[in-house]
C-alpha cells in the first residue's frame, strides 16, 4: 500500500491526542480519603475491572477513528501492479510487448491494447511518485531511459509496429540491466497480450532467466500485465506465393477470421502500383481459406509493386498484405537420373505440355554443380543418393529454398542425406498391392487443390516399393502405417522421399492424377526462391536490418488506409510493413507468420515458466479503470465512522432504576 499524499501521515501523530487528554484528566482529581470510603469501594470491587475495559476500548475507538481520518485525507493506493503492503519504488523497468498483435482493440475508447497498457503505466507510476522508468521495447530491443514519465507515449519506441516479440529475450536484457546497474529497489513490468509465439512457453531459455533473477542480491518483483481481453471480430489476409506469367500476375493468398462460427463476405480490394485495380468480395466460412487471383499486368513493365487490403476491423494492421515483383522467372526442373522409362516420365511431368514457362533438363549424378542449380527450382533426384561433396552442393540449393524429389534408386548403397537413406526393396504378394490409406489432406505436396478437390492417392497401385529409413515427417502412409511420402525441411527449402517409381514394374504412379500436382507443387514451391527477393519480414533480425540505412519507403501501413494509425510518432521503416527500395531493389515486407497465430498461454503456463521468481499477475479484461492502482480512502471515512459511534455507544450512561416509594 502507498499513498498520494505522504506528508499527511505525519497527522498519525494526533491519533495520540486521546491517549494525553486521558492522562491529563487523571491527573486533575486528587485523591481524599473520607470515613464512608472504605464502604463504598467495597460495593464497587466487583465491578472496577468492567469499568477499566470500558474506558479502555472508548480511549482505543476515538484513536483508531482519529488514525482512520488522517489515512483517508492521505489517500491510499492498494492493488493492481502494486498489491497491498507495496513499498516506495525506486526504479521500474518496462517490458513494452510492441508486437502486431497488440494492436487489437480493446472496449476502452477504441484503444489498442498497446495504447492501454501505455496509459496505465503512466497514470500509475504518477500516482506511485513517479520512479525511475527504464523501458525495454520489443522491436529494437534497446534499454531507454524515459524521463519525464508523461513523454512515454509520445516516443517512437512505444507506437505500433508489424513485428513480432521475443519475450524471453526482453526479461533476460531487463535482469542484466538491474544486475550491472544500481537501480535501488527494482520491479520489472511486463505488458503484453501473452501470445504464445512471443512467450515461447517450452523455451529452454527460462530456466537461466529464473536463475538470473535470483542471483541479484536485491531480488526484484515480476509484474505481469496482461491485456487479455477477447479479440473482437479480426480477419487477416497474408500472400502464400506470387508468381508472374509474362504480363500476368498470380497472388495466392489467405484469409483467416477469429469468428469462424458463421459464413461471411470478405472484401477484398488489390492494389498495383499504388492503384486500386480490382475489389472482390469473397465467401468464407471456415476460419481459414485459400484463394488465387490473376491480375493482369501493364504492358512493357518489368517492376512492380502493390497490395491487398480487407475492410477495417478489430485490428487494422493485419488487413494488408505487401508485395513486389520482377520478370518473369521460368520454372526449371534439373533431373538427376541414370536414364530409364521412369525418368522420360518425369522429364514430361516436371515441363507440362502448354506451360511455356516450364522447362526441364536431365543429367547424370556426377554433372551436379552450384551453377547448373542457380537457375532451377527442383531437383527430382532417380539415383543412388549423392556422396559427401554432391550433397553439400545439393543441400545449399534446398537451404535457399529450393525443393528437391527423391525416388528410389534400384542400386544398393550405404549413402545417405539429411540423415534419410534407402531400405530394403519389398514386393507385393503375387496378385496384390500396396496401397496409401492415409495422407495429409492439408500441408504437403500432395494436399488438397485450393477449391477442395483432393489428390487421390487412394487410388495409387504399387508392386514394389522401397522402405524410407531415418527422421523424417511422414505426409502419407502405406497400409502397415510406413511412410510413402515423407518430408524434411531444411532452411528455406523442402526435401521429399516417395517409396515408389512412376514405372509399370513399380506402380501405376505414372497415370499422373497423384505425380502430376505432387511435382508440380514443389516446383512451385521452389520458384519461391526466386520471388524471395523481392520479400521480406519486418523486424530487427531480418537481413534487410543491415540496410536500414539505405532504405526508402515506397508506401506502408500508415499510408494505405485512413483506418490506420496517421498520427505524426511513428515507428521507423524497419518496423513497419510496407514497400521500401533498397538502392535499385524493391523489397515488400510483411508481419512475421508467428503474429498470424493467435494462441495466448494461461495462468498454469505462466506459473510454470516463472516458477520460483517473485511474480504477480494483473490481468486486464478490458475494464474502464485506466490505472493500476485503486483508492480506498472511502474505506478509512467508513472506518473512522465506525470507530465513532463504537465510542457513543461505550459512553452512554445506564439508563437509572427508580425503586417504588416505601409505603408508610
Amino acid at each position: 500500500m502507498t499513498f498520494l499524499n505522504k506528508a499527511i501521515l505525519w497527522g498519525l501523530l494526533a491519533a495520540a491526542i486521546p491517549v494525553i487528554i486521558h492522562l491529563l484528566n487523571r491527573r486533575r482529581h486528587r485523591t481524599v480519603k473520607w470515613a464512608a470510603m472504605s464502604f463504598i469501594l467495597k460495593a464497587t470491587r466487583e465491578s472496577r475491572g468492567k469499568k477499566k475495559l470500558k474506558h479502555f476500548l472508548i480511549l482505543t475507538a476515538r484513536t483508531l477513528a482519529v488514525a482512520a481520518i488522517i489515512f483517508a485525507v492521505a489517500q491510499p493506493l492498494v492493488g493492481g501492479l502494486m498489491g497491498w503492503g507495496g513499498s516506495k519504488l525506486d526504479t521500474v523497468v518496462l517490458v513494452l510487448d510492441r508486437s502486431l498483435s497488440m494492436e487489437t482493440e480493446t472496449g476502452t475508447e477504441g484503444l489498442s491494447k498497446r495504447e492501454q497498457a501505455i496509459q496505465q503505466v503512466m497514470q500509475t507510476l504518477n500516482e506511485m511518485g513517479k520512479p525511475n522508468l527504464i523501458l525495454v521495447d520489443s522491436a529494437s530491443g534497446t534499454l531507454t531511459e524515459v524521463n519525464p514519465i508523461e513523454t512515454l507515449s509520445q516516443l517512437s519506441l512505444t507506437a505500433a509496429t508489424d513485428t513480432r516479440s521475443n519475450i524471453p529475450d526482453l526479461i533476460e536484457k531487463a535482469s542484466n540491466y538491474i544486475q550491472t546497474n544500481e537501480t535501488g529497489q527494482t520491479e520489472v513490468w511486463v505488458a503484453s497480450d501473452l501470445q504464445s509465439n512471443d512467450w515461447q512457453p517450452e523455451s529452454s531459455r527460462w530456466d537461466s532467466i529464473r536463475t538470473g533473477l535470483d542471483n541479484i542480491p536485491q531480488k526484484p518483483k515480476l509484474r505481469i500485465l496482461a491485456l487479455t481481453e477477447s479479440q473482437k471480430d479480426n480477419a487477416s489476409v497474408k500472400i502464400k506465393t506470387i508468381k508472374r506469367r509474362d504480363n500476368l500476375l498470380i497472388l495466392d493468398f489467405e484469409i483467416t477470421r477469429t469468428d469462424d462460427t458463421r459464413e461471411a463476405l470478405i472484401d477484398v480490394a488489390f492494389h498495383l502500383n499504388g492503384k486500386n485495380t480490382i475489389n472482390k468480395e469473397y465467401s468464407i466460412s471456415g476460419q481459414s481459406i485459400t484463394l488465387q487471383e490473376e491480375i493482369q499486368l501493364p504492358r512493357n513493365i518489368i517492376n512492380g509493386h502493390g497490395y491487398l487490403t480487407l475492410s477495417p476491423d478489430g485490428n487494422n494492421r493485419d488487413n494488408t498484405a505487401f508485395f513486389a515483383y520482377g520478370e518473369a522467372t521460368p520454372a526449371h526442373t534439373i533431373i538427376v537420373s541414370e536414364g530409364g522409362t521412369a525418368t522420360q516420365y518425369l522429364e514430361k511431368a516436371s515441363a507440362l505440355p502448354g506451360f511455356e514457362h516450364q522447362s526441364s533438363e536431365t543429367i547424370s549424378p556426377h554433372q551436379i554443380s552450384a551453377s547448373i542449380l542457380s537457375k532451377a527450382s527442383l531437383v527430382i533426384w532417380k539415383a543412388e543418393l549423392p556422396d559427401s561433396e554432391k550433397s553439400k552442393i545439393l543441400s545449399n540449393f534446398i537451404e535457399d529454398g529450393g525443393s528437391a524429389a527423391f525416388f528410389p534408386s534400384e542400386d544398393e548403397s550405404e549413402n545417405q542425406f539429411l540423415g534419410i537413406s534407402w531400405g530394403e526393396i519389398q514386393t507385393a504378394p503375387r496378385g496384390q498391392y500396396f496401397i496409401i490409406s492415409d495422407w495429409n489432406q492439408n500441408d504437403g505436396p500432395q494436399r488438397n487443390y485450393s477449391n477442395g478437390e483432393t489428390v487421390p492417392m487412394e487410388t495409387l497401385r504399387t508392386i514394389k516399393r522401397r522402405a524410407i529409413r531415418g527422421d523424417i515427417s511422414s505426409l502419407a502412409d502405406w497400409d502397415d502405417s510406413s511412410t510413402m511420402l515423407g518430408r524434411v525441411i531444411h532452411g528455406k527449402g523442402r526435401v521429399i522421399f516417395l517409396g515408389t517409381l512412376p514405372e509399370l514394374r513399380w506402380s501405376d504412379l505414372e497415370i499422373g492424377t497423384i505425380s502430376v500436382p505432387i511435382i508440380q507443387n514443389l516446383l512451385n514451391s521452389g520458384n519461391k526462391r526466386f520471388g524471395s527477393a523481392f520479400f521480406s519480414e519486418t523486424g530487427r533480425h531480418t537481413p534487410l536490418a543491415k540496410q536500414e540505412s539505405e532504405m526508402i519507403v515506397v508506401t506502408d501501413n500508415s499510408k494505405v488506409n485512413a483506418a490506420f494509425d496517421n498520427s505524426d510518432i511513428k515507428s521507423t521503416p524497419l518496423y513497419l510493413a510496407g514497400v521500401k527500395r533498397i538502392k535499385e531493389r524493391v523489397v515488400a515486407t510483411n508481419r512475421p507468420a508467428e503474429e498470424d497465430s493467435w494462441g495466448q498461454i494461461d495462468a498454469p503456463e505462466l506459473d510454470e515458466i516463472l516458477k520460483g521468481t517473485n511474480f504477480s499477475l494483473f490481468e486486464n479484461t478490458g475494464s474502464e479503470d485506466t490505472s493500476l492502482t485503486q483508492q480506498i480512502w472511502q474505506a478509512f471515512l467508513v472506518a473512522a465512522l465506525a470507530f465513532l459511534i463504537i465510542e457513543a455507544i461505550l459512553c452512554l450512561n445506564k439508563k437509572t432504576v427508580k425503586l417504588p416509594a416505601k409505603k408508610t
